[in-house]
């Protein structure tokens, strides 16, 4: 510490009485400041107590000086980086609290800022922007009326991310042109900026002005021909512009001006790249493919527990639940098997490496973090591979006409990671999640969704703050712009505020689709929000989430097929009804069904009867201790009722998940049981290899025929708990599904036409047994606890 600096008045000694609480500090945003140039900031705006005052301490980088609540900081000439103030309010009964304040320095003078331009429409009589550059001053940032009736205004700021918002006669509003915003904890961003609407802030993203900045300013692609046209720009003459198509070098500059077209290129994933000296790169991803998210087939490689490719990656860290040997080689190649199930798109474990050594967990159990939940670098897992192993199985998989999906870990990392150890401000309070911190018999998971930490070792993001939201979504951008990345899985959405939602789907829209400039090629976001449909829906929209993973339909899919806990289609609570709300509730986004994931016990487990509740049972034994892993059931039954469940949820609307192991019917109960390691050929039983061989005619079906994904839907067999059979058609393709989980064999007989099928002879993919129709009736048997899918053959 460089520096101590009482308030004036500071030591009296109050002989009133004691105060109620001791003061409280609300978070303070960093702050940026350049060398020479004064920033003054009132602590009283933060701090609440009675009769304040204040001391404050600097670390080396800047100078300070008190002024009754005013702070005045300011950089040092010699000093570019970051560093701290510590700031101790004391109450008038000498209680007191400290709170530290992060301060960014830079070279930059404040002639040399960069200028940002405000514009918004008001019918008010004036008009201010209020922010965090200003101290959020109703006053000190007025906006001119422009001949047009627009409000504007010129700020000159240094580079960094400013919350604000305008205050149009006094009531405060968000810019609803912001694409970027900041909030607040449980505070849900109101899209349309009503005035006194969300309390979220828009936030303004100011790039360093002494940087080239280049632009996408035009995308046209054309799948039928195979054909591309980008163009670029630049705002200012260029040395060392370069650009590249798939690694090759390509020509297109022209002074500041890039153009780049070709036409007839090979079917298939291609990356177009342009910079030059000091810029950042430009990235422009497409596929010349027909293929959708909306039709495709989604299949979770859980890494670790998938297939062993390089066994001198194995390595113990000494857990109780260790790594058991997966990794990037082995799931290269096994790209092939993926292939033979009619998979589109392969999401990954997260490849950033994880905190090493045995953590505490659950059932007296310690745990290596081989599920990829606990980050603690931005190297790679090197239990999973090298630099190079991660490229060949992206590149190989995209050779395939996959997409390629990894899981962002954005709530938290691991205690070990450096932005924890150098940089604690970043962080929430600690408050476990599991816990009752208040006494009232609700843990923090309903208290603070938003803030608490899911272990002690696993601190939470502060994403009010503005500097760990961008540089955590910066970091998740960059990386799949690094590895040409198709798709994110975003973990634990409902534990985080929406402007993280908001403001990674804005950076996706322009750094990577280019929406703004014409692109067409979606990267797809699906999101992790373990609730019921208002919650889940809450995180949708262009602004937010493409996608979520769809919980209540997960719930009726298991207490249908599994345990007969709902009928297929009878009405109110049936199967065929939680697909009616479903479809109801989250406005047409193409969500991803699942029928088990590395979270909940496994389908099987399930059908057995091992497990005994819809939720999961603990995976603690009687004595405390974890459960001997489940095996597989030795009977039929449960292998039929999972065949069923397949064929629904693969001829459903939406991207549906496989997750590892469940096509053929792994068994296991809740985590960490769920995630035993994966058998392949001659390590599969019959019952195994006969559930294998009905999901990969389901996904090859689904592959070729657009209606089981997009068709409309029309019930041709109803209102039976036990029976359920609906057609659906989409744009001249048609399939006729048929559900039977009773014990009893049955026929179904039905006219077709109105379904909008047509007669003709139809083949099941599931068994090439083919029916035809007489006139406009079809008549279908059906065995008991089977299925059939039929197309016109």
């Amino acid at each position: 510490m460089t520096r101590f600096l009482p308030f004036a008045g500071f030591f009296l000694v109050f002989a009133q009485a004691c105060c109620q609480a001791p003061p409280e500090w609300a978070k303070i945003d960093p702050l940026v400041v350049a060398d020479g140039v004064d920033v003054p900031l009132s602590l009283n705006a933060y701090a609440t107590g009675e009769d304040l005052t204040f001391e404050a301490e600097a670390e080396a980088g800047i100078e300070i000086s008190l002024e009754n609540d005013i702070l005045h900081v300011t950089g040092a000439e010699d000093f570019d980086g970051y560093t701290r103030i510590t700031v101790v309010a004391r109450d008038k009964c000498g209680q007191e609290t400290a709170t530290n304040i992060s301060v960014d320095v830079s070279d930059r003078t404040r002639s040399d800022a960069c200028s940002v331009r405000l514009t918004t429409r008001s019918a008010a009589g004036s008009v201010a922007v209020a922010g965090s550059f200003n101290e959020w001053s109703e006053t000190s940032d007025p906006m001119e009326k422009e001949s047009d009736g627009t409000w504007a205004i010129t700020l000159s700021l240094s580079p960094g991310a400013y919350p604000y918002k305008f205050v149009d006669g006094g009531s405060w509003r968000c810019d609803a042109d912001a694409a970027q915003v900041q909030c607040d904890a449980e505070q849900v961003w109101d899209a349309t900026c009503t005035s006194g609407g969300s309390a979220c802030n828009s936030l303004l993203v100011v790039p360093d002005c002494d940087a080239p900045q280049l632009s996408v300013t035009k995308v046209t692609i054309d799948r039928d021909i195979g054909s591309i046209e980008v163009v670029g720009a630049a705002d200012r003459e260029l040395t060392g512009a370069w650009a590249t198509l798939d690694g090759e070098a390509v020509s297109g500059w022209d002074g500041r001006t890039f153009r780049y077209s070709e036409a007839s290129l090979a079917a298939g994933r291609h990356t177009l790249r342009f910079g030059a000296d000091g810029a950042e790169d430009q990235y422009i991803p497409f596929w010349l493919d027909t293929r959708e998210w909306a039709t495709g087939l989604l299949y979770f490689a859980f890494v670790d527990r998938f297939a062993d490719g390089d066994a001198a990656l194995n390595s113990s860290e000494g857990a109780d639940v260790d790594y058991e040997g997966g990794d990037w080689a082995g799931l290269r190649a096994k790209l092939g098997y993926l292939d033979d199930l009619g998979v589109t798109v392969l999401w990954i474990t997260t490849p950033l490496d994880n905190a090493e050594g045995a953590w505490n967990g659950q059932c007296s159990a310690t745990y290596a973090g081989y599920h990829g939940y606990w980050p603690d670098s931005d190297a790679l897992e090197d239990h999973f591979g090298d630099d190079a192993e991660l490229r060949a199985l992206i590149a190989d998989a995209h050779a395939r006409n996959m997409r390629v999906m990894v899981d962002w870990v954005g709530n938290h990392v691991h205690e070990n990671h450096d932005w924890y150890t150098t940089r604690t401000e970043w962080f929430n309070e600690r408050h476990i999640c599991e816990e009752d911190d208040d006494g009232d018999g609700q843990s923090n998971w309903d208290q603070r969704p938003e803030t608490c930490w899911f272990a002690s070792y696993l601190p939470d993001i502060d994403y009010t703050q503005t500097e760990p939201l961008q540089k955590s979504i910066g970091k998740a951008i960059d990386f799949a712009k690094d590895y040409e990345i198709d798709g994110l899985r975003i973990d634990a959405v409902k534990h985080m505020p929406h402007s993280v939602m908001v403001d990674i789907q804005a950076r996706i829209h322009d750094e990577i689709e280019h929406t703004e400039a014409g692109g067409t090629e979606a990267f797809h976001t699906v999101g992790e929000t373990f609730d019921g449909y208002d919650r889940i829906a809450a995180y949708l929209g262009p602004q937010e989430l493409d996608a979520q993973f769809d919980f209540p339909l997960y719930y009726a899919v298991v207490g249908a097929f599994a345990r007969d806990d709902i009928g297929l289609s009878n009405g109110s609570g049936s199967l065929a009804d939680s697909l009616a709300s479903s479809n109801a509730a989250y406005g047409g986004a193409v969500m991803s069904p699942f029928l088990g994931n590395h979270d909940v016990a496994r389908f099987i487990a399930q059908a057995s009867g091992e497990v005994s509740s819809l939720g999961g049972d603990s995976p603690c034994g009687g004595d405390g201790n974890l459960l001997t892993p489940d095996s597989p059931p030795g009977w039929a039954e449960p292998y039929e009722r999972l065949r069923l469940a397949w064929t629904f949820l693969l001829t459903s609307p939406g991207l549906p998940l496989i997750y590892y192991g469940d096509e053929i019917g792994l068994p296991g109960y809740a985590d960490p049981d769920n995630r035993q390691m994966m058998r392949f050929g001659n390590d599969l039983s019959e019952d195994e290899a006969e559930t294998l061989a009905h999901v990969q005619a389901l996904g090859q079906a689904r592959r070729d025929h657009p209606a089981f994904a997009l068709g409309t839907t029309t019930g041709w067999w109803e209102n039976e708990a036990d029976v359920w059979a609906y057609a659906r058609t989409y744009d001249g393709d048609g399939v006729l599904v048929l559900l039977n989980r009773s014990d009893t064999d049955r026929t179904l007989q039905n006219a077709i036409g109105y379904t909008g099928l047509s007669q003709g002879t139809y083949e099941d993919v599931l068994t090439g047994d083919t029916f035809t129709t007489s006139g406009d009736s079809l008549s279908v048997p059906i065995a008991a606890r089977q299925s059939r899918v039929l197309v016109a053959r």
